[in-house]
């Protein structure tokens, strides 16, 4: 397609904000705002220049591994806003133009998520159209990531989870987790998947009764869990933002329900797309590679403090029809008699977006403007 606006030898869609809040006041609309960059090696006259945002939530049919995949893919929303809509010469070099798109009603739009198997994307489109041949376009796209508050409005963020009780009348132990690990969404980010900036703080005390055993080490895990719902998958994905469905007919697949409670850390063996809950998730994402070990030491007593750093790309949590997304930190405790069998104590926490205030242009929720139309 370049070929035939080939006086364009580059071009790239600047965004102001990596990321977006999705406002969730209503009367308050959305704007994605950027500015379209390119390069001319000559003179070029452009009849239309447009941006357009698509968002669409998209899953694999496919039950089984090593047959081609079957993907359904249903519109969330379609809209564009015309830049340029009369013919305009622009010299050789470079030239950036603004760009506004603004959604009215954005309550409604999905959070974007991106798993093995399903994802919600928002992706911008900007083509550039060369005047007197209407084919000749030239097209570049850029992913735009659109959030919502996963965490209730007021809230403590440094709310502490608490893990308290007694086993076998060898141990009473006592351990308090940060519920709230917050990420932030970088500008070299493309698709969901963000840098975790911060560390989950863990406040544990373990009091031996009678002097049986003592406590030798504890394990520290963490896992993201995918859960995949294709029958919330139609309902969810329809009637956003005041946008149609798409046709879609691909057929519905069947799946048995898991027959076993166990949870399954590395290869869940459950059929995908069951209707599961966060004992039994379709795919799961160690967070934690190695696992931490923390030593106790005699000499220890009292509170034993540390904190479990997060380097590895994570999601937020989703609440997405289609896409579930959760999280769990797992805390094995070892004893120094290897006859008694480790505690597992399995705590969950959830994974936020943080706003980034100092980028360019800002995450504001402000009304939108008439201007745009929907395609």
């Amino acid at each position: 397609m370049s070929d035939k606006v080939k006086e364009v030898t580059s071009c790239e869609i600047l965004l102001a904000s990596p990321s977006l809040n999705i406002p969730e006041t209503e009367g308050l609309g959305l704007s994605i705002k950027g500015t379209i960059r390119f390069t001319l090696s000559a003179p070029l006259k452009l009849s239309q220049v447009v941006a357009k945002l698509h968002g669409y939530s998209q899953y694999d049919n496919s039950q089984k591994t090593g047959i081609m995949r079957n993907l359904n893919i249903k519109d969330i929303i379609k809209q564009k806003a015309t830049v340029i809509n009369i013919a305009k010469s622009f010299p050789a070099g470079e030239t950036e133009l603004p760009f506004s798109i603004n959604i009215k009603t954005p309550q409604s739009l999905l959070a974007t998520v991106e798993g093995k198997n399903a994802a919600i994307r928002y992706i911008i489109t900007v083509e550039l159209t060369r005047a007197g041949a209407p084919l000749a376009v030239y097209k570049t796209t850029k992913n735009v990531i659109l959030r919502k508050r996963n965490i209730p409005k007021e809230c403590d963020l440094n709310e502490m989870v608490t893990v308290e009780d007694e086993k076998e009348n060898l141990l009473k132990y006592n351990l308090r987790i940060s519920k709230y690990l917050f990420i932030e969404d970088t500008n070299d980010q493309e698709g969901d998947a963000a840098n975790a900036q911060s560390s989950l703080k863990v406040e544990a005390s373990f009091d031996v009764i009678d002097n049986k055993t003592k406590v030798k080490e504890v394990k520290v895990e963490a896992f993201e869990y995918e859960m995949y719902n294709i029958a919330k998958a139609t309902a969810g994905a329809s009637g956003s933002a005041g946008t149609k469905p798409s046709g879609s007919k691909t057929a519905k697949p069947t799946s048995k329900a898991p027959t076993s409670a166990t949870r399954s850390r590395s290869t869940p063996k459950i059929p995908a797309f069951s209707a599961i809950s966060i004992p039994n998730p379709h795919h799961t994402i160690p967070l934690l590679n190695p696992p931490l070990t923390i030593p106790l030491t005699e000499s220890e007593s009292g509170v034993v403090k540390f904190e479990i750093p997060f380097t590895d790309k994570m999601k937020p949590d989703s609440k997405a029809p289609i896409l579930e997304v959760k999280h769990e930190v797992v805390l094995t405790i070892k004893f120094e008699k290897f006859l008694l069998m480790p505690l597992k104590l399995e705590v969950p926490f959830v994974v936020a977006s943080r706003k980034n205030k100092g980028a360019k242009g800002g995450v504001k929720e402000e009304p939108a403007d008439e201007n745009n139309t929907n395609e």
